[in-house]
């Protein structure tokens, strides 16, 4: 079974579609001794940033000398990638044993009417394989909401991260910050330990204080007046900031960035606190040394070339920010998103900012399935907002023709992770 073949058996022989409630992940992993139940967990869920915060924490563990698993969605160059230890990503022969131990359990609920869904499959095998391998923790990021998120299936919770939420998934998570906001708190679980995005709306901040004060939670929020921002470093695209008098350069682009940081110090402070010993020199190089791709990535310089997995309201302004605070002129965007998001929302922020845009379909699941006609309605609503707009087929094409553009000093790629992670691939080579 070589990689294309695991991921048919994951995608292509099951609905890969969202499925709420925990009900068959829970069925899965009792034929399995529930692996989750024996391992310790730091639990991230949020609408942006849970990416980043999650490779920051992880990253302060494994410098501290912790074997760390981790768990990301959706990958952005590798399936693999969303199994990691220590930054190692599963191999494909590891995915091959543990599905062909797992197969026939899976045949026999599909049998019985209650097939898992990919995600759950994907939460299943990385579980097996972090009890396995004896992880000393795991930084579990959310695939979507939290409540009824496959994920939510863990007890043993050391620390509940909530990221910056917003708008998105609107059909499964409620129309509102404070009805979203209740999903991702599902998370929280009873006499913990809670840790809190800064700058959160204040909706959700009520939420959240709420939901920690029913289950008994220290909520630990970071404290922006103790932030000092040293400087945006303009030549690099990174920041500097001093936080509780400790002082941190970030190899993440984006000021966004340091409010995640700020969430993963806390949450490290809060480790540190209940007997998982850091040091402060672990803390800094962990914040410092993180990476993770296609947020604000720069991947070329001449021209520069930036991609980016934003799709929804809050990352349409922090590409805003971004472009304006850097003073990014003569742009071009290729742009590209999936259904079900906020299409024209996110349009009406990001179109003015190019001079020109290319429109692109999308494909998920590493190629899998195609946005059949999407790009069409992206392409239309591009149109109320920036006249100079062209549509590709395909992103080969769309590469050439915004190079052809002798003008174009930036090539900015944006509108979804999928879209952005084959774009990496792409350039890459």
């Amino acid at each position: 079974m070589d990689s294309k073949e695991i991921l048919d058996f994951i995608y292509r022989k099951r609905d890969s579609k969202p499925k709420l409630g925990l009900e068959r992940i829970k069925k899965l992993l009792e034929y399995l001794d529930n692996p989750q139940d024996k391992l310790k967990i730091i639990h991230i869920a949020g609408t942006n940033g849970k990416g980043s915060t999650t490779t920051m924490i992880a990253n302060i563990l494994k410098l501290s000398g912790y074997k760390v698993g981790k768990f990301i969605s959706p990958f952005i160059v590798d399936f693999c990638e969303r199994i990691q230890i220590n930054d190692e990503y599963i191999k494909n022969e590891e995915i091959k044993r543990i599905i062909e131990n797992i197969k026939d359990i899976i045949n026999k609920m599909e049998q019985e009417g209650d097939a898992p869904s990919s995600f759950e499959i994907i939460t299943a095998i990385a579980f097996v394989y972090y009890f396995e391998n004896n992880c000393d923790y795991v930084c579990l990021e959310v695939g979507m909401g939290g409540r009824f998120d496959a994920t939510n299936v863990v007890k043993n919770t050391l620390v509940s991260v909530i990221t910056l939420i917003d708008y998105d998934h609107m059909n499964f998570l409620g129309n509102t910050l404070e009805e979203i906001s209740f999903e991702k708190c599902g998370i929280i679980k009873e006499n913990s330990n809670v840790i809190s995005y800064p700058l959160q709306d204040n909706s959700s901040k009520i939420m959240i204080e709420a939901m920690c004060k029913i289950r008994n939670c220290k909520l630990v929020i970071p404290n922006i007046y103790n932030l000092k921002i040293l400087s945006d470093n303009k030549g690099t695209f990174k920041y500097s900031f001093i936080y509780n008098d400790i002082k941190y350069d970030l190899s993440l682009v984006g000021k966004y960035q340091i409010y995640n940081a700020l969430t993963a110090i806390e949450c490290a402070n809060v480790l540190n606190k209940i007997g998982i010993k850091i040091d402060v020199k672990n803390i800094v190089q962990g914040i410092n040394t993180a990476m993770i791709p296609a947020r604000l990535e720069i991947l070329k310089t001449n021209p520069l070339i930036i991609i980016d997995g934003s799709h929804n309201i809050s990352g349409a302004t922090t590409v805003k920010n971004f472009i304006e605070n850097q003073n990014i002129k003569h742009s071009i965007g290729i742009i590209g998103m999936i259904k079900g998001k906020q299409h024209e929302s996110f349009l009406k922020i990001v179109a003015p900012l190019f001079e020109r845009i290319i429109v692109v379909p999308v494909f998920k699941s590493g190629g899998y399935t195609k946005e059949v006609d999407e790009h069409i309605n992206i392409f239309n609503i591009v149109k109320k907002f920036n006249t100079n707009v062209n549509i590709c087929e395909n992103y080969e094409d769309a590469y050439k023709l915004a190079k052809s553009y002798k003008e174009i000093k930036c090539i900015f790629v944006t509108g979804s992770l999928y879209l952005a992670s084959e774009f990496r691939s792409l350039l890459l080579d």
